[in-house]
């Protein structure tokens, strides 16, 4: 049986692959808070509080549009919205564990470390708080630490499309995507939520692809788990 301490260590191991891959889109984040005229301790706090890089991208994208104030707030609610399906999609597992230790356990939970624990329990491995922590704890500062990083030179680049750093962020959910995709049906999933993301994208922009793709991939999973 593993102790709590090797489970944290193995946490921390597994998610390093995937949060490392989030280093680009942390620099790419602070070279675009900068840009968007936010100071390196403001840029830091939205990475430090937040932590979901899709709805910070978003906020950054509509100050820098000179937009502020509730179409920030309700954008980026709408984007972190998946991650309560995130939640109820780990809730069954741990329905021993008291609300506290929920609670911390939600604050990190974003889609990198989603990725890792949804694939670490539907491999039949029993949840494991410590091995969550570890994760969530190293993908934290692995991100913070980028968010620093391109903050504190976010002044040197100016055109950050020059270099492909804009495709960094879609590139780690295709990763995210690709690993996960263990069945026909999985696929048919994706394709079906991609379609409809494409579609939303054209009528409403990039939080209605968001919301659009995420309903259909769990109306797909909910009918498919009834019938």
């Amino acid at each position: 049986m593993h102790s709590s301490k090797n489970l944290f260590v193995q946490g921390m191991k597994q998610i390093l692959p995937v949060a490392s891959a989030g280093i680009i889109d942390g620099l790419v984040f602070g070279i675009l808070a900068r840009q968007a005229g936010l100071g390196i301790t403001e840029a830091m706090l939205l990475s430090l509080l937040v932590n979901a890089g899709s709805s910070q991208f978003a906020a950054v994208g509509l100050i820098s549009q000179g937009i502020v104030g509730w179409p920030i707030l309700v954008s980026t609610a709408l984007l972190n919205a998946r991650h309560l399906l995130y939640g109820l999609s780990l809730g069954p597992y741990f329905r021993e564990t008291p609300p506290w230790k929920l609670s911390l356990m939600a604050g990190s939970l974003n889609d990198e470390t989603y990725a890792l624990k949804i694939t670490y329990l539907t491999a039949g491995n029993k949840p494991s708080l410590p091995y969550f922590a570890g994760a969530s704890i190293a993908d934290y500062v692995i991100w913070n630490a980028s968010t620093l990083a391109g903050a504190w030179f976010g002044t040197v680049f100016t055109e950050t499309e020059a270099f492909g750093l804009d495709f960094a962020f879609i590139a780690t959910f295709l990763g995210f995507l690709a690993v996960n995709l263990i069945s026909s049906f999985h696929v048919k999933v994706a394709v079906s939520a991609s379609l409809v993301a494409c579609l939303a994208y054209w009528l409403g922009g990039g939080v209605a692809a968001v919301i659009a793709g995420t309903l259909t991939a769990v109306a797909i999973g909910a009918v498919k788990r009834d019938g």
